[in-house]
């Protein structure tokens, strides 16, 4: 067998984070940090799974992939049930679970067992739990690499469904637009209508080199709360209080539109008033923490615009930051003054490829 070698690339929200869980549409690019996936036979029909980045591996069976699997399936049908988060978390505790859980998705869409043993090894530029898509970029790029096992060329559309079913097992109720995102490149337009219906269209046109230039990131750290959890907590506010979740879910509708035509024609007045509107309906569902929301102030004070990207947090630290403001030194000396890492990030790559 001949070495297979993809990657796929991280993500961020444009806008629509969080509402896309309530079939409201957002727009996604993918970003060029990759998540890159190597798979090499073995003499025995063992399978490991090796990461660079957490400088661990796992040696597992076919059998025993099957059986995590079946095991993730059951414990994630009882959290759609019940929301428990730490039953959730528990069927990715060992993080080389996930890649493992991907294997075994992919084989079970696919109909297929494996031909032989191989080594899939993981290695990623992306920030884990920044609001970057790493774990999208991890499933997209296994998921791939496994399809290869099978087939010449790649089906983007198979290999995204396989990619959403190990995201549901990771983050609970994810949108799916994360690994679309991943998956495809570019900007997506995504929205799903249903569990059977989701819409992905890739958007035709790019961002405008004049509005992409303005575009940078500050990377606040990894939240304590992870993905899953911060859908739950908009999840549980949605049962409290419908009537405030539903006027944002409708006012976050309106501003993905708008960006829409904002980033045709664009226009840069506009862009900065949508992503300022947008961050206040994220602040309204109380998935920023008050640690991200003084920084942006001081951002909009500069007459520029910041929001999360993600899932965001509560604590502190909410990932990363999406900057809007064409002045780079002067983000750079507001990421400074918080010892944060500041990264001037292309927006719109390619998705899913070989290497």
């Amino acid at each position: 067998m001949k070495k297979i070698h993809v990657s796929a690339p991280g993500k961020l929200h444009l806008l629509g984070e969080h509402v896309v869980v309530y079939n409201k549409p957002a727009i996604i690019t993918a970003v060029n940090k990759r998540c890159f996936v190597t798979i090499t036979s073995r003499k025995d029909q063992k399978i490991e799974v090796v990461s660079a980045n957490l400088k661990a591996s796992k040696i597992v069976t076919e059998k025993e992939i099957i059986e995590k699997t079946k095991d993730a399936q059951s414990k994630w049908e009882t959290y759609v049930k019940t929301n428990d988060i730490s039953l959730l978390k528990s069927i990715t505790s060992d993080p080389l679970d996930f890649p493992i859980i991907v294997i075994g998705e992919a084989l079970k869409y696919l109909k297929k067992t494996l031909p032989f043993g191989f080594t899939l090894s993981i290695k990623s530029d992306i920030p884990i739990g920044s609001g970057m898509g790493s774990s999208a970029a991890i499933a997209v790029s296994v998921a791939g690499a496994i399809y290869l096992l099978f087939n010449k060329d790649f089906d983007k559309e198979i290999i995204n469904e396989i990619a959403y079913l190990a995201e549901q097992k990771k983050h609970g109720m994810p949108s799916g637009g994360d690994n679309s995102a991943s998956c495809f490149g570019g900007l997506v337009w995504y929205r799903k209508e249903a569990v059977e219906l989701k819409i992905i269209q890739p958007i035709s046109f790019s961002l405008p080199k004049k509005l992409a230039d303005n575009f940078s990131v500050i990377q606040t750290g990894t939240p304590n709360e992870s993905t899953g959890e911060m859908v739950g907590i908009v999840r549980t506010l949605y049962q409290k209080n419908p009537q405030l979740v539903n006027g944002v879910l409708l006012s976050q509708e309106k501003l993905v539109r708008e960006l829409l035509a904002a980033i045709k024609s664009g226009d840069n007045t506009l862009m900065i008033r949508i992503i300022r509107a947008g961050e206040k309906n994220l602040e309204s569902l109380g998935v920023v923490s008050d640690f991200a929301k003084t920084i942006i102030g001081k951002i909009e004070k500069l007459g520029g615009a910041a929001k999360i990207c993600g899932g965001g947090g509560v604590k502190k630290r909410t990932g990363v930051l999406l900057v809007y403001y064409e002045d780079k030194d002067r983000i750079k000396a507001i990421a400074d003054s918080y010892h944060l890492p500041f990264l001037q990030v292309p927006l719109g790559v390619e998705g899913l490829r070989q290497e």
